[in-house]
């Protein structure tokens, strides 16, 4: 009898001891929990933005709180360059950041705002999905950012307060504000036009004052920016075509447990396909949207004259990206 009581004894401790066990595992495993901050600069209710919310909503679902992501869109963290500086010393966790802006720390990250660089969207998409982002991610990690993924954001188009653009003459003269890029000042040098780097923040009120007369964005940016209030003409150029690209601090990224980093990588796989499709899906509702609200649409735009005349800048940055890097893109350009 006393046997069995000296064994019920010893159980109940063995029960206890594996009880707490595991809730002070629980414990730790809720302590260990890494919160991310991501950053980005796209508008509120664009597709990109609603879709980016549902990412970070669902990585903290399938990784069951151990992963939690924070998004701040509109730049409300500071501009990309600020927020890419902020990665890099780890004073951000994450961001969407647009490739061509990440020329900041790296020339070559120029190459994603050569004008009509790619054939059709199905290359571009191609390019950024293969070896062409690849290349791109491996650069950034030189600056101690991890690559997770690309969000397209799309053709740009030009709006003005002058007249449709349907040749690269009607750009001529006009003050058209372009992103902080050297690359897209000379692009639009070559037509003529006199380009102002602005803010996007500051932009809807150059537009309202006649600061500049003119400016370039995908549609979701000028439906959710309004510019339609400050602008009469919407000319389809697809001039240019830009993904952002989503990066984490390295040693971050590092922390997180590898099972963890698969449901990331595979979230943002998701999210990058559902805001393809999302684009795909809304483009011609943008351009009825803004017609709508008087907005004057061209879409007969001469894109080949347009391509011959911003030619040239493929020569003259050709160099500061490297042989390899434009081997990659020419098998990639579908041209």
């Amino acid at each position: 009898m006393k046997k069995n009581l000296l064994y019920i004894m010893i159980f109940t401790m063995l029960i206890s001891l594996i009880a707490c066990g595991k809730k002070n595992e629980s414990s730790k495993g809720s302590a260990d929990a890494i919160e991310l901050k991501l950053g980005h600069a796209m508008s509120e209710g664009t597709n990109a933005t609603n879709l980016i919310h549902e990412f970070a909503v669902k990585v903290g679902e399938e990784t069951e709180g151990r992963v939690k992501i924070e998004d701040f869109p509109n730049s409300q963290l500071g501009s990309e360059t600020d927020m890419l500086e902020q990665i890099q010393l780890g004073s951000l966790d994450a961001g969407a950041i647009m490739t061509g802006s990440m020329q900041a720390i790296e020339p070559k990250m120029a190459i994603e705002d050569l004008p009509y660089m790619w054939k059709d969207i199905d290359h571009a998409r191609n390019a950024f999905d293969g070896e062409f982002g690849d290349y791109l991610g491996k650069l950034m990690e030189n600056y101690g950012l991890q690559k997770i993924g690309f969000i397209e954001w799309g053709y740009r188009e030009i709006t003005n307060n002058k007249r449709p653009i349907v040749k690269p003459e009607d750009l001529k003269g006009m003050k058209i504000r372009v992103a902080q890029n050297k690359l897209r000042v000379d692009a639009f040098e070559k037509l003529g036009a006199l380009p102002t780097m602005l803010a996007f923040s500051e932009l809807y009120g150059a537009l309202q004052q006649g600061v500049v007369d003119s400016q370039e964005n995908p549609l979701a940016n000028i439906v959710a920016a309004n510019f339609n209030e400050v602008q009469k003409y919407l000319s389809i150029t697809d001039h240019f075509y830009n993904q952002a690209m989503v990066v984490v601090n390295k040693d971050t990224w590092e922390k997180i447990n590898e099972d963890d980093r698969k449901i990331i990588l595979d979230c943002m796989n998701e999210l990058s396909e559902k805001i393809k499709d999302a684009n795909d899906k809304d483009h011609n509702s943008y351009i009825e949207t803004l017609r709508s609200k008087g907005m004057e649409i061209n879409d007969n735009v001469d894109k080949e004259a347009f391509r011959k005349a911003m030619l040239p800048v493929y020569e003259e940055w050709s160099a500061t990206f490297g042989d390899e890097l434009m081997k990659i893109y020419n098998e990639a350009s579908g041209w």
